[in-house]
């Protein structure tokens, strides 16, 4: 081998040893709190207040996992978050934190400034959940009793995660809550998180215009949006009893969801068609009614999909008439599929969604409803 070339490899081997002498930024488990969920309130003086709840981790033969909570001040969130130095003497660990709660009066203010520092944060997950406390104040529903679990972020990352069979609350992670405030054409929406009794209920949605909350919307209403954003995953649609085509209620389970928006445009005239597809089955019925005939099937189905139309259709007209802000996404979309035009009305688009038609369609397939349609009787 030629000197130059051994030379060479020696170089080689001595950069990867001290490549792999070990990993400069490690730390040891001791040093650090590990972060599960945080609180963020207005504090005195114009200060911030973030509450975290962090995960004690005991050793032995069955490890052990608490948690403690600790609050702070500071004038920004990373100001805040140092301070805490002073009360553990040891720093937070942010790569398992799941869940951010604002308050109502942090997001009437603004919450990008707040979002930017989760966001940039080098340890902080893409995933991490942001929800909006209707509570006075964020640290309460941190704080608040647990309910099953002895660990707060746990029960609230739970709750989350199971919203799908519910329906009527949006799942918004981190990286599109700012997306949806920076993007033209869509309003940002966040969860809502509020107590029921003693007990935290996540339940509806936060509307936002640019980054700051300007009102709440309840589960139905939620249940709408998120048939129009084509973000239902599950839940139950009621329909009858007062329906002119079913004498008693029927619960329909919801098994999957499709929606198409498509903009109409008319000259100076802009409007949209919703084609809602969704597919469902009867799961309870509260008469005593025999839906196992196929013309009562239709009845079913024809009455669900009258029921979708006139709901979405008026729950439109009242975002437009109360809050004027495009939850929707329709200019989203109208964006995409005509870009020439929207550079032209684009900068006026929230005056000229408060002024569009909605034209709503549904198609609704009842599934395996032969099986039993039939309300169970007395002596049955």
């Amino acid at each position: 081998m030629r000197p130059r070339n051994e030379f060479r490899l020696l170089f080689v081997v001595v950069l990867c040893l001290s490549l792999l002498t070990g990993c400069w930024n490690y730390r040891e488990i001791e040093e650090m709190l590990i972060v599960g969920g945080v609180a963020v309130d207005k504090g005195k003086n114009g200060e911030y207040q973030i509450t975290v709840e962090t995960f004690l981790i005991e050793g032995g033969q069955e490890a052990k996992i608490t948690s403690k909570q600790f609050s702070m001040n500071g004038k920004t969130i990373f100001d805040a978050v140092r301070n805490e130095i002073s009360i553990s003497g040891k720093r937070l660990y942010w790569s398992h934190a799941k869940v951010v709660i604002l308050s109502k009066e942090v997001a009437e203010e603004g919450i990008l400034k707040f979002l930017d520092w989760f966001q940039r944060d080098s340890e902080t997950r893409a995933d991490l959940k942001i929800l909006i406390s209707k509570e006075k104040t964020a640290k309460e529903i941190l704080s608040g009793e647990k309910s099953f679990y002895e660990i707060k972020t746990i029960e609230l990352e739970e709750m989350i995660n199971n919203q799908e069979s519910l329906g009527k609350t949006p799942d918004i992670e981190i990286w599109k809550i700012i997306n949806d405030i920076e993007s033209p054409g869509i309003a940002a929406i966040l969860p809502v998180i509020s107590f029921k009794g003693k007990i935290p209920i996540m339940l509806g949605t936060a509307m936002f215009r640019k980054d700051k909350l300007i009102g709440f919307l309840d589960g139905l209403q939620t249940q709408n949006l998120l048939f129009i954003r084509d973000e239902i995953k599950g839940g139950l649609l009621v329909v009858g009893k007062n329906d002119s085509l079913l004498p008693t209620a029927v619960s329909m389970e919801i098994f999957k969801s499709k929606t198409k928006i498509t903009p109409v445009i008319n000259k100076d005239d802009i409007s949209f068609k919703i084609k809602i597809e969704t597919t469902m089955a009867i799961d309870e019925i509260g008469g005593e009614e025999n839906y196992t005939d196929f013309q009562q099937i239709k009845k079913v189905q024809k009455s669900v999909e009258e029921m979708l139309k006139e709901r979405i259709e008026n729950f439109v007209a009242e975002v437009q008439r109360d809050y004027g802000v495009d939850v929707f996404g329709f200019g989203s979309k109208f964006r995409d599929e005509n870009p020439q035009l929207w550079n032209e009305i684009g900068d006026d688009w929230e005056n000229r969604f408060k002024d569009l038609t909605v034209d709503v369609s549904a198609k609704v397939h009842i599934k395996g409803s032969g099986m039993m349609s039939e309300s169970l009787k007395m002596g049955d």
